[in-house]
């Protein structure tokens, strides 16, 4: 988890606060919420080989399949975990977002640079995670 999770800390934890400075957000409800669309988002043959690490070491998923197969069923098992096992609401708009508020959250969170990550993430990328999360 932690092949992740050290990436979800920096560019998805900068996304997710802006989620806490707009809305009345738990930061865990917020991460939950992003974090599967975030990795769905990122994913591509440059970082796909974290994503096998990923999937094999956490959820015990055959190393033998192609390595997007992996990457896609790890990123459906963390969705499930977080919003089937853990019952976790799993869309802005279970919790009362629109989409008013995305794009100056976006901007404020990209900041003056760009986000690092398993994938560099500029300002409309950021949007873009936000809406696949509504």
């Amino acid at each position: 988890f932690a092949v992740v999770w050290r990436d979800v800390a920096g560019s998805g934890h900068r996304i997710e606060h802006e989620l806490a400075a707009v809305y009345d957000m738990t930061e865990g409800l917020g991460l939950a919420i992003l974090t599967p669309r975030w990795m769905e988002y990122c994913l591509d043959e440059t970082n796909v080989q974290r994503y096998v690490q990923f999937g094999t070491n956490v959820f015990g998923i055959d190393a033998s399949w192609p390595a997007m197969d992996i990457a896609r069923e790890a990123i459906r098992l963390t969705a499930h975990f977080l919003f089937c096992t853990l019952g976790l609401k799993s869309t802005f708009t279970e919790v009362g977002i629109g989409r008013e508020h995305l794009a100056q959250m976006a901007r404020k969170a990209f900041g003056e640079g760009t986000l690092p990550g398993f994938k560099p993430l500029q300002q409309a990328d950021i949007e873009r995670i936000y809406e696949m999360c509504l």
